[in-house]
């Protein structure tokens, strides 16, 4: 709830002069996100008293149901196109379903047999096959980040529920080569690698964002300009609100602010493999692993984008970045880890 907090925070001041100048209203951004969030918190609060076992009886049905907004998605007519990305589906953004998807999906599997992760033919199938079907429908879109999140979710929910560690000799290989054939299919992912290395060698067209949020992060210092006071969100950073908006918090806010919000995310994901660790079965352990570890990837990918750590993806920041649908399933998935944190063993509830 307090990332919440500053994130709408944050979101307004990022984001006002953008909704003025674009929008005609300088609350445009805050007053949608401000809707999601209050219904986000209702669904956090309703599915927190639902018992996570539930999932696993409709877990087939919500992978069909993922898969097939994909696919209506990829339907030129059907799926909105913005950014030159087909992604959204009348407002809603089926990736972010696919991301709880691939959790509960392979938490479940691992749960009602787990020797399945013990072999290559275990894996294959039915493990690879999701990750396929989900990485070819977002080729489609395309949408390189939420292929990225939900394949490292993905490979480490099957370590965490007992794969061979010597595994990763291959996967590694085969994300080598999956690295290798985005970067020669896509010229947007070969434009960003260079830009990646020299964000200033194109400040005309690709590099632009990304220099401009690294100059609000430097320019920000130790106790930043003051909340509101950043130079970059008066239209030269494009659309602050979104995948950016650290790079305007750590303008206003400093190193301080910055090192506050990067603490709040650390302490947030060790309360939920504190969860995991003490969940009652193996579906509950698998399931608390994996939104943690969801929320862990999703947020350290776009802490290394912004700070030009890696190429930037288009990673949104839980809980700060504008996107109705991603907050209302973010804070879903915390309902989900509160109603697992409910069926704590006795003994880890005494240490607590």
């Amino acid at each position: 709830m307090l990332l919440l907090i500053i994130g709408l925070i944050a979101l307004f001041s990022a984001s006002y002069t953008n909704a003025l100048f674009y929008q005609g209203n300088a609350a445009h951004f805050i007053i949608r996100q401000g809707a999601f969030a209050a219904a986000g918190v209702v669904a956090m609060v309703i599915v927190s008293k639902i018992n996570y076992h539930l999932y696993a009886r409709f877990s087939t049905m919500i992978m069909v149901v993922s898969i097939i907004l994909l696919i209506l998605v990829a339907i030129p007519g059907i799926g909105t196109v913005q950014n030159n990305a087909r992604r959204w589906l009348f407002g809603f953004q089926p990736s972010e379903l696919a991301k709880i998807t691939i959790i509960i999906c392979f938490s479940y599997w691992i749960a009602k047999d787990t020797k399945s992760v013990r072999s290559f033919k275990g894996l294959i199938r039915p493990y690879g096959f999701l990750l396929v079907a989900y990485c070819v429908l977002l080729y489609l879109e395309p949408h390189t980040s939420a292929m990225l999140i939900i394949c490292g979710t993905g490979v480490l929910i099957l370590v965490a529920g007992g794969m061979r560690l010597w595994y990763f000799a291959p996967i590694g290989i085969a994300g080598a080569a999956a690295v290798t054939a985005f970067y020669f299919s896509f010229s947007h992912v070969r434009e960003r690698f260079a830009v990646w290395l020299d964000p200033f060698s194109n400040l005309t067209d690709e590099g632009w964002q990304g220099a401009m949020g690294q100059i609000a992060i430097g320019s920000g210092g130790l106790l930043g300009k003051g909340l509101g006071n950043s130079v970059q969100k008066q239209l030269y950073l494009p659309e602050p609100q979104n995948d950016f908006i650290f790079a305007i918090w750590c303008e206003e806010m400093g190193l301080i602010g910055a090192l506050l919000v990067i603490l709040l995310f650390a302490y947030l994901i060790f309360r939920g493999f504190r969860v995991a660790r003490a969940a009652p079965d193996k579906f509950g352990f698998l399931l608390a692993s994996g939104i943690t570890i969801k929320l862990a990837i999703q947020t350290l990918m776009n802490l290394f984008v912004v700070t030009g750590i890696i190429p930037v993806t288009g990673a949104a920041l839980p809980f700060f970045s504008y996107g109705g649908t991603a907050l209302l399933l973010q804070l879903g998935e915390m309902g989900i880890l509160l109603n697992v944190s409910r069926y704590m063993r006795a003994q880890a509830r005494q240490e607590e």
